[in-house]
């Protein structure tokens, strides 16, 4: 399996250096790809662009360190779970119940979040992520939600758990001041979206 790591590295590379080497912990082959530019679903989507040619693709933020083995437990999980939509790696949040699914362990979640790893089979079901919450909101929930709807599965692995850097909740940074921002205004964008998806029988953005 021919893996692409995408990086979102736009404005703040403090933790770009220790992200990277958390990349080579997965003891996986893997051909990476930075970009830098504004808005989270526009460079998922420069990502997903550049990375046609690859049968499954790590999105990756700049301020979380992956775990050892990471990478390779993705592509067997993607190999044994053939209807695998995000194949989560832990983060921050609460971690659901375990299932046992094709004999792995895994964490069913409809929208993980942190870094994911998605297959090409769904990159090319669903499409791209939704611009409309730029610079920053709920793209990969509509994502994942999207994901969901025609049919896909996504998941955390059991036992891998990635360390978020960039914790910035509360500070008054160039860089967090957008994220809130966003945040105040993604409620509005999610139940217009969700909406109309569901109204249009459509989850695909081309």
């Amino acid at each position: 399996m021919k893996v692409a790591i995408v990086l979102l590295d736009y404005f703040r590379h403090t933790f770009t250096d220790q992200a990277i080497d958390g990349f080579h912990k997965g003891n996986y082959p893997f051909d990476l790809f930075t970009i830098d530019r504004l808005g989270i679903a526009a460079a998922l989507n420069e990502g997903i662009d550049k990375t046609r040619d690859y049968d499954a693709v790590a999105f990756c933020g700049n301020d979380i360190q992956m775990p050892e083995n990471w990478l390779a437990m993705a592509v067997n999980h993607i190999k044994a779970i053939p209807e695998t939509g995000m194949c989560g790696i832990h983060c921050v949040e609460s971690l659901p119940s375990i299932e046992l699914v094709n004999g792995l362990q895994v964490h069913p979640t409809w929208a993980p979040f942190g870094n994911v790893v998605v297959p090409r089979k769904a990159i090319d079901a669903v499409g791209y992520f939704n611009e409309a919450y730029d610079p920053y909101g709920m793209q990969d929930s509509d994502y994942g939600f999207r994901l969901n709807a025609l049919g896909f599965y996504s998941y955390y692995m059991n036992g891998l758990k990635s360390n978020h850097l960039g914790h910035d909740v509360g500070e008054q940074t160039e860089y967090r001041i957008m994220k809130d921002n966003g945040l105040r205004r993604c409620g509005e964008i999610w139940d217009k979206y969700i909406t109309q998806y569901k109204e249009s029988n459509n989850y695909t953005i081309k």
